[in-house]
């Protein structure tokens, strides 16, 4: 999937200030559309770290997808 974005869009993702850099953008797109609650995104020095609604299903979801993906082949 990185892959994909990098040749399509451009953007590489496995770049720290890429991941921090869309953190952002999408704790202010959420700010903007009045719903902060969505998504946080705090920039530190080990990281991004992520909140809200959204910055906690993600890494279920993702964590999820990554264990299943391989067993019903």
């Amino acid at each position: 999937m990185s892959d994909f974005i990098k040749d399509k869009l451009g953007i590489d993702l496995s770049q720290p200030s890429t991941k921090k850099g869309l953190a952002l953008v999408g704790a202010g797109a959420a700010l903007a559309m009045g719903h902060p609650d969505l998504l946080t995104a705090s920039v530190t020095d080990t990281g991004v770290q992520y909140g809200g609604i959204i910055g906690t299903t993600v890494p279920v979801l993702l964590g999820l997808w990554e264990t299943l993906r391989n067993e019903f082949k």
